[in-house]
C-alpha cells in the first residue's frame, strides 16, 4: 500500500502526474495484519489531520473489507482502468469476435462513466440481462458476473466528482509500486528463507520511508 497527500504531486512537462513524496507499507501474510500496519503508517503521516481521505484500489473484496475496517470514513474509488477492463469483458461477451460492435457499445459507456454519467451506465447494465436472453448460459453468466461487479462498486464510480477534488481516478502508482517490489524480491536466481525475506522487506520499507537512519541510531543505542 502507498500513502500520500494530494498536494505532494507534480506534473511533468508533458502533463503526466507524479508523486513527489509517498510512504509505503507491505506485509506478507494475512490481510488483517496488513491493514493494521497500513493504518498505523497512515496515522504516522497525518491521517487524523486530513480533511478528506480517499482509498483508490482495484475491485478485490479483501481490499474493500480492509478499507471498511480501517478507513471507514474514506471515499472509495474503484480504479478506472479495472472498471474499463470489466466493461470491455462484458462487451466481448455480448458481441463475441465482432470487435467493432464491441467498441461501439463500450466507448460511449466509458465516456459517461468518466464524465459524471455513472448512474446511466449502471441503469443500462442493470437492464442488460433481459436483452441477452438468447445467449448461451455460459455467456449470460459471464455478463451477470460483470454486471454484479459494477453494482457492488456503485458507490466507488464517481470519477468526475472525485477528480474535481484532486483525487486520482486510477491506482497506477500502486501498480508501479507492486512491480518495483516484485522486481526487488523475485529476481532471477534469488531464493529467500521466510525470515530472511521478512527482514529484507522491513529494510526496504525503512529505506523508502526515510527511516533508515533511525534503524542505525537504535542499533547504536542498543
Amino acid at each position: 500500500g502507498i500513502i500520500f497527500r494530494l498536494e505532494d504531486r507534480g506534473r511533468t512537462d508533458s502533463g503526466r502526474r507524479f508523486i513527489v513524496k509517498k510512504y509505503y507499507e507491505a506485509h506478507r501474510g494475512e490481510p488483517f495484519e496488513f491493514g493494521r500496519c497500513l493504518y498505523a503508517e497512515a496515522l504516522r503521516r497525518g491521517l487524523n489531520q486530513a480533511k478528506h481521505v480517499y482509498v483508490v484500489a482495484d475491485g478485490a473484496a479483501w481490499i474493500w473489507n480492509l478499507a471498511q475496517d480501517r478507513f471507514s470514513d474514506a471515499t472509495g474509488v474503484l480504479d478506472v482502468h479495472h472498471a474499463s477492463a470489466h466493461l470491455w469483458a462484458i462487451a466481448r461477451e455480448l458481441h463475441g469476435d465482432a470487435e467493432n460492435k464491441a467498441r461501439r457499445w463500450v466507448e460511449p459507456l466509458l465516456h459517461r462513466l468518466k464524465h459524471g454519467g455513472e448512474t446511466r451506465v449502471l441503469r443500462k447494465l442493470k437492464g442488460l440481462l433481459e436483452l441477452c436472453a438468447s445467449l448461451g448460459e455460459e455467456r449470460k453468466e459471464a455478463i451477470r458476473t460483470g454486471v454484479e461487479y459494477f453494482q457492488s462498486h456503485r458507490e466507488r464510480l464517481h470519477y468526475q466528482s472525485v477528480g474535481a477534488k484532486g483525487c486520482p481516478q486510477g491506482s497506477g502508482a500502486m501498480e508501479s509500486t507492486c512491480s518495483q517490489f516484485q522486481s526487488r524480491f523475485k529476481r532471477a536466481g534469488q531464493f529467500w528463507t521466510p525470515p530472511g525475506e521478512k527482514h529484507l522487506l522491513l529494510l526496504e520499507l525503512a529505506r523508502r520511508n526515510d527511516d533508515w537512519d533511525e534503524i542505525w541510531e537504535l542499533d547504536n543505542v542498543a
